[in-house]
This record gives C-alpha cells, sequence and structure tokens, in this order.
C-alpha cells in the first residue's frame, strides 16, 4: 500500500513529480515550491526552425504561424520526439533539473497497455536523465483526498481531457479499471455510473461507499450530483480536481506533510 512519503528518500534534495496530460502537463519538485502548468503543446517546426513548448509555443504560433504538435494522445504518448523536447524544456525552466540522476515521479493512466506506460518512461528518462517511477493517477489524486485507502469501499472516476477511468481501490492499491471515454461524446455520464456499478459489485467491505470524481472533467455543472445518484455513493471531490495528481504525487515525495493550507506544500 502507497502511503505519504513512500518515495521520499532523507538526503534527497530533489526529485521531481509530473503530471503529464493529454491538455496539460504540470510539475512539482520540493525546490520549486509550487506546481507549474503549461499545456501539453509544441511548435515543432522542421529541423533548425525555432521550437517552443507549453504557452510559449502557442504565441509562437499565433505570430509566425509555426506548427504545433500535441505530444500525448488519450493520456499516452504520441509524438515521443516531441514528447522528451516538451519535457526537457519544462523541467529545465521550472524545476531546474538538469542535474543527472534526478528522480522522477510520474503519474500514468491506470487503463494504460504496458508498452504505452514503458513509452512514456522512457519519454520522462530521456527527458530527465533520471530514475522513473510510475504511479497510477487515479491513486494519487485519492492520496491527495485523503480519503480512507485501506478501509473503505472506494471508486475513483478520472474525467480528463483524453481519457476517462474508472477506478476500483483495494488495501492502498488499485485492483480493477476500465476506460470508458468515447462511448459517448454527448454525455460520458451514464457509461461512468455503469462502470463505477460493475466494479463496485463484488466489493463487500463495510464501511461507506465513496465515489471519488477528480479530472479536469469533474468541474462540469451536474456531473457529481448525477454520478451520485445513478451509483448511490457517496460523492468527494478534491478542492481543485485539476491539481489533485499532481498534489498527491508530491504527497508520496515529502519526507514532511504537507502545508495544510497549502496542499503539496511541506510544513516548514
Amino acid at each position: 500500500m502507497l502511503n505519504p512519503g513512500a518515495y521520499a528518500r532523507e538526503g534527497l534534495r530533489q526529485i521531481l513529480t509530473i503530471d503529464l496530460g493529454t491538455a496539460h502537463v504540470r510539475i512539482w519538485s520540493p525546490a520549486l515550491g509550487r506546481v507549474v502548468e503549461e499545456p501539453t503543446v509544441v511548435a515543432w517546426g522542421p529541423p533548425g526552425s525555432r521550437r517552443a513548448v507549453g504557452r510559449a509555443a502557442v504565441e509562437l504560433a499565433d505570430r509566425t504561424g509555426a506548427p504545433l504538435v500535441w505530444p500525448l494522445r488519450h493520456g499516452v504518448v504520441d509524438h515521443f520526439a516531441a514528447c522528451v523536447h516538451l519535457l526537457r524544456v519544462l523541467t529545465v525552466a521550472h524545476a531546474g533539473s538538469g542535474a543527472p540522476h534526478t528522480p522522477v515521479l510520474v503519474g500514468v493512466p491506470a487503463t494504460a497497455t504496458l508498452r504505452q506506460q514503458q513509452r512514456l518512461t522512457a519519454a520522462v528518462r530521456r527527458a530527465t536523465g533520471g530514475r522513473v517511477s510510475t504511479v497510477e493517477e487515479p491513486l494519487a489524486a485519492a492520496l491527495a483526498c485523503r480519503v480512507g485507502l485501506d478501509t473503505e469501499d472506494l471508486v475513483v472516476v478520472d474525467i480528463g481531457q483524453g481519457r476517462t477511468e474508472v477506478v476500483r481501490i483495494t488495501d492502498g492499491t488499485v485492483t480493477a479499471a476500465a476506460r470508458t471515454d468515447g462511448s459517448n461524446d454527448v454525455d460520458q455520464v451514464p457509461a461512468i455510473a455503469a462502470a463505477v456499478r460493475r466494479l463496485g459489485e463484488h466489493t463487500h467491505r463495510p464501511g461507506p461507499r465513496r465515489l471519488l470524481v477528480t479530472g479536469g472533467g469533474a468541474a462540469t455543472i451536474g456531473v457529481a450530483a448525477r454520478l451520485a445518484a445513478l451509483t448511490s455513493r457517496a460523492v468527494t471531490m478534491p478542492a481543485d480536481v485539476r491539481l489533485a495528481t499532481i498534489q498527491g504525487l508530491a504527497l508520496l515525495a515529502q519526507t514532511r506533510p504537507p502545508h495544510p493550507d497549502r496542499p503539496g506544500q511541506p510544513v516548514a
């Protein structure tokens, strides 16, 4: 079972945590002390042309018409070279990475195939030069919400820009996962609710039946209320649905508890 501080090491001065999403990439490190968020996009012209990442890429495209590449598709790496370039530029610029052997903790979709996970890990390693560990994104989000991972019947719904996942967590580990995006582009809620019921029907743990709803799509008005009605579960949402995954990764990387008023930042 993962607990806060699971990836922390005494004497380790630097560690990077990365939430690499289809629409946005988020980075946190102890040295940075805050979450940096940039669009997951690269201005990717021919060799020798000017390249830029994140907001700078969008601005460059507006000014010069430079072609834009979105390195991730449906939550997994689609353009390997552009993904490496994006991460290399952002980690050096914002987190001071560049020293060899800096460990990295990165979130991965719970339903990603082994090959997709390996491709993402390889891109992060190529960009940072450090040892890479992975944690399922819905599990990281659950850690950030401080729910009882070892005592509750917990199902997590992660509604991302390019991927929607429903995950059952038992004793602090992911024991089942399903992907529901693409079933209905207009309204995903019925398919999500069906997956929640399906994944939760074999759980007989006593106690509250909780549904944690996270990801950028969770902020859509009415989604949480409809899921509560359709699944008969008590719904919990993080204070900021966009940041739950990176905050959970930060918890895993820290040796000290986070500041109560600034999730993801340790108490001084």
